[in-house]
């Protein structure tokens, strides 16, 4: 199903996969997979056409009070549950990683230009789920951990939202190269070059985004992907691994990926 507004369209991917694109780009990829179609240079990412509404409708608070009735939802649903056990699990590992900052890449705008609901109860989802992780994550001596949002569909408006639940907003494509090893990555849904540029410096302590195993299934549509996929195939090999639970195609196609033990990685190595 595609809603239209003005020059751009909102299509939804298999798997449930929400992507802005301009109109003229509007076919989706050959494949069910998540998202190959992206520049297969070492440059910066742009944006892929993504604007911010120029005619936002909603306040401030507006925003935070329908963020609030989905956070309720979230915190309530046998997905957070779920998260949750792999969270314990992530916590109490032999080689558990100490997180001092978070980053969120691109969770959709909560103003969307197509004023989709789906594509905003998405947005405002992936971010209460973001949130929540990286609460549960925090160190036991109660040092707050920094979070870095960004999204190139932001309205100022959404950016101000923003501010106030605690995030730093930066703009595409500071935050790719502001992780280290004592960060949380999260990025439901993205390109393959964003992970991919995000994570090729240094791998992150968590990451939560799509897995090597779906990106292999369209290895053959492009003959990028075997090099772009670098990063992840490292973190296949020396990671632990749980699939992230779905909640209505949300988070379809994710993965949590932490470190093994130091005996373990070198094995795998």
């Amino acid at each position: 199903m595609t809603a239209q507004e003005g020059e751009w369209n909102q299509v939804v991917r298999k798997r449930g996969h929400l992507r802005h694109i301009a109109s003229s780009s509007s076919s989706p990829t050959p494949s069910s997979a998540p998202n190959t179609k992206a520049k297969t240079t070492d440059r910066p990412a742009e944006p892929l056409g993504i604007r911010p509404n120029p005619n936002p409708e909603f306040t401030v608070g507006d925003i935070r009070r329908h963020h609030n009735t989905v956070d309720q939802e979230w915190q309530a649903s046998s997905c957070w549950r779920a998260v949750q056990e792999i969270l314990t699990a992530v916590s109490t590992s032999e080689n558990r990683p100490i997180l001092t900052k978070a980053i969120c890449l691109g969770p959709g705008p909560y103003d969307p230009s197509n004023g989709s609901s789906t594509a905003r109860r998405t947005a405002h989802m992936q971010t209460a789920a973001f949130r929540s992780i990286v609460k549960a994550l925090e160190p036991q001596d109660g040092q707050p951990i920094k979070c870095i949002i960004q999204e190139p569909a932001f309205t100022d408006t959404d950016k101000q939202f923003c501010a106030e639940l605690g995030f730093e907003v930066v703009e595409t494509p500071e935050a790719f190269t502001m992780g280290d090893a004592n960060t949380l990555l999260f990025g439901i849904h993205m390109e393959l070059q964003t992970y991919h540029q995000a994570l090729t410096e240094v791998l992150p302590a968590v990451f939560i985004g799509a897995g090597l195993d779906d990106w292999e299934r369209v290895q053959d549509f492009d003959p990028e992907i075997r090099r772009l996929l670098g990063p992840i195939s490292k973190m296949e090999a020396t990671y632990n691994k749980r699939t992230f639970p779905d909640l209505n195609y949300m988070f379809s196609s994710t993965a949590v990926y932490w470190p093994r033990s130091s005996d373990a990685a070198s094995s795998c190595a």
